[in-house]
């Protein structure tokens, strides 16, 4: 791969946007790009491997399972995004299973690498700081509506996290394309299949969703935020941009 294709790569990876062009190539000489296929394992949980990953493409799915076989999603990542930078950093095993959802590109970065990265550029740090932060918020949003929420509102609050990575058109709809299917949207909000399909097909009869095919489309985004709004009150997911 040439100088110019990596450069090219690296940019769509939000983490390192503040990276310059000598900065970027350093880092490219030493990642190692792996093309994955959907259902692959990245990362196995518990694993004591310390390598932090760039996703150029596709989609990834963090998840759990307990000893009795029931899978909890965590959270979906997304081109753009990163992943592993925990064990980099605390240098403890996978606190997470990670499993491709579908093909994708992705560059792999030893901890030292990584380290050594985050000691020479402040900026780089506080970008991989302030994504941790990001998560930390939506990981303590998803523990308050586990405890205080019905199914039916976490169901519609996952839905509006998947629209923050959708693609928006002129009318305003928001299509999540490769969209999770409805027993991975269960496992993320701890509810069961057939009670993300009922959901959905209301929101279809109410007209604030569509589905078509692999892709769901929101086609009311702002009734989808009010219905949450009302019953979890504000949270800061309101103010933010999801994309990371």
């Amino acid at each position: 791969m040439s100088l110019e294709d990596t450069l090219s790569l690296l940019r769509r990876v939000r983490v390192l946007t503040e990276l310059d062009d000598a900065a970027l190539g350093a880092l490219g000489a030493v990642l190692t790009w792996k093309h994955v296929k959907a259902g692959e394992t990245i990362v196995s949980h518990l694993s004591s491997e310390a390598q932090v990953y760039f996703v150029v493409e596709g989609a990834f799915r963090t998840r759990l399972e307990t000893a009795a076989g029931r899978v909890v999603a965590i959270r979906q990542i997304s081109a753009g995004s990163h992943f592993g930078e925990i064990a980099a950093l605390a240098n403890t095993p996978r606190s997470l299973a990670v499993i491709a959802e579908t093909d994708g590109l992705i560059a792999e970065c030893s901890q030292d690498a990584f380290l050594q990265l985050m000691n020479q550029d402040a900026r780089f740090a506080t970008s991989v700081a302030s994504a941790l932060s990001r998560i930390v918020v939506q990981l303590t949003e998803r523990v308050f509506e586990l405890a205080a929420l019905e199914v039916r509102f976490r169901i519609y609050a996952e839905l509006l996290r998947l629209a923050a990575n959708g693609d928006t058109d002129g009318d305003g709809k928001v299509t999540i394309r490769g969209a999770p299917t409805h027993e991975t949207i269960a496992a993320a909000v701890g509810a069961q299949r057939e009670a993300v399909t009922r959901e959905l097909r209301l929101l279809a009869s109410e007209g604030v969703v569509r589905q078509d095919k692999r892709d769901i489309v929101i086609l009311d985004l702002e009734k989808l935020r009010t219905l949450v709004r009302r019953r979890a009150g504000e949270t800061t997911s309101d103010a933010i941009d999801w994309r990371f």
